[in-house]
């Protein structure tokens, strides 16, 4: 097995390991003991793979089992890119669509009118 897939996959087993320890301990929080202990095995699982591949005996070969772990750290890995992703564009779509043509309408206006458009433009309404 190549040295690529090698870090590739001990990086996918460390992050999934972390992830579940996230999700162990949001769990936790919300006193969901059975969701708590499913991510617990999940963090040990994907922590003893990463162990499994970092050691300096590892010859780059997986079980079949092994291989399925890395397939669902994948898809959870995929899922947070993707979220991530989704929160980055609708930070993005904000600047662009709010905060910078409001921006612009102030630096625009005149010295007189500029403070009252930054007044009207920057009010957050109340929900109450």
């Amino acid at each position: 097995m190549d040295n690529k897939y090698i870090t590739l996959f001990k990086e996918l087993a460390r992050a999934t390991a972390v992830s579940a320890e996230q999700v162990m301990e949001y769990n936790h929080q919300k006193e969901d003991e059975k969701g708590e202990e499913t991510a617990r095995i999940m963090r040990d699982d994907f922590q003893n793979l990463y162990d499994k591949i970092s050691a300096a005996d590892f010859d780059g070969n997986f079980t079949k089992a092994e291989y399925a772990k890395l397939l669902v750290g994948s898809y959870v890995t995929m899922n947070q890119v993707k979220d991530k992703i989704a929160a980055l564009k609708r930070a993005s779509a904000g600047y662009e669509t709010d905060l910078i043509p409001k921006l612009q309408k102030v630096i625009d206006a005149s010295d007189e009118e500029y403070q009252k458009i930054a007044e009207e433009n920057f009010i957050i309404e109340n929900s109450n």
